[in-house]
């Protein structure tokens, strides 16, 4: 598994893989964070910084997030035999399943070591922003990007198993764009239609009860779209529900974490799942 790790991952200091995937962090969290601060907005508390970023990361960040690791995993297998690499990797004393665990175990150093990157400019846009500086405000920040992570690692492995599908890298790139339209647009806006049809039927409902329609809804019917599960999680971060009235109230990541562990525990199951028919796929493909 540790060769299969050093190959991909200097692979991916070597094809700019690493350097893109960070340059498109900084530029999707810094010009926001400037653009802010010259709009005049200063002074935020906590949960407004945290607000911020939550619907940042969990929007236009973890939308572009979501195609960089879905591509990056529809291209790890096919690409590599399209040049002939892995036929090369293969002829060395190694077992399938050691060299596709080493190169996931890479992929996921190079998103984390992104996500790292997303915490650092977080926490010192925040305080660029007002926020003072606080242990609270950087473990936020760290668990937010890290719930990311997972979110990203169950797209990778899902790309694994395109790529293990589909022998052309142009063509699993295509069906992964095309994937990323029904998983992150189509099915959202269905589920969210669906709660409207339940909204109208009702019209006593209290906007207590339409949002936990909303999660009920994401949780039974988006499983499979780990952003949106992340969505659910974050809901719980700046706001409780208390007998049917909004009582704003700062909880923080760990409590909104370990407040929906069904959610969480989804986004890591179908990681584990989306792995297990990767890696099944890639042990009995044909590597000509």
């Amino acid at each position: 598994m540790w060769w299969g790790f050093q190959l991909e991952f200097k692979q991916s200091l070597r094809t700019k893989k690493l350097w893109v995937i960070l340059g498109i962090m900084a530029l999707l969290y810094i010009p926001v964070f400037y653009i802010m601060k010259s709009m005049g907005a200063q002074d935020f508390t906590v949960e407004a910084a945290m607000t911020f970023l939550i619907q940042f990361v969990t929007g236009m960040a973890g939308f572009f997030i979501g195609i960089l690791a879905l591509l990056m995993g529809a291209t790890a297998i096919n690409s590599e035999i399209e040049k002939g690499t892995l036929r090369v990797a293969m002829s060395k004393p190694i077992k399938r399943l050691s060299y596709i665990g080493g190169k996931f175990l890479a992929h996921a150093v190079v998103l984390f070591i992104a996500l790292l990157l997303s915490t650092l400019i977080g926490v010192l846009g925040v305080v660029y922003l007002g926020v003072p500086l606080s242990g609270q405000l950087v473990a936020d920040v760290l668990l937010l990007n890290m719930l990311l992570l997972l979110a990203m690692l169950q797209l990778v492995a899902l790309g694994y198993i395109l790529s293990t599908l589909i022998k052309s890298s142009s063509s699993a790139l295509g069906a992964a764009l095309v994937l990323v339209f029904v998983l992150f647009l189509i099915m959202p806006n269905i589920v969210g239609y669906l709660v409207f049809k339940e909204m109208m039927d009702n019209p006593d409902m209290s906007m207590s009860d339409v949002k936990q329609l909303q999660k009920d809804y994401t949780t039974k019917y988006l499983f499979y779209v780990p952003t949106s599960q992340v969505g659910v999680i974050t809901e719980d971060v700046g706001t409780t529900i208390d007998e049917g009235a909004e009582n704003p109230e700062y909880r923080g990541m760990a409590y909104a974490i370990s407040h929906n562990l069904v959610n969480f525990g989804i986004i890591v199951g179908m990681t584990l799942l989306y792995l297990i028919v990767g890696f099944y796929r890639f042990n009995r493909m044909d590597l000509r």
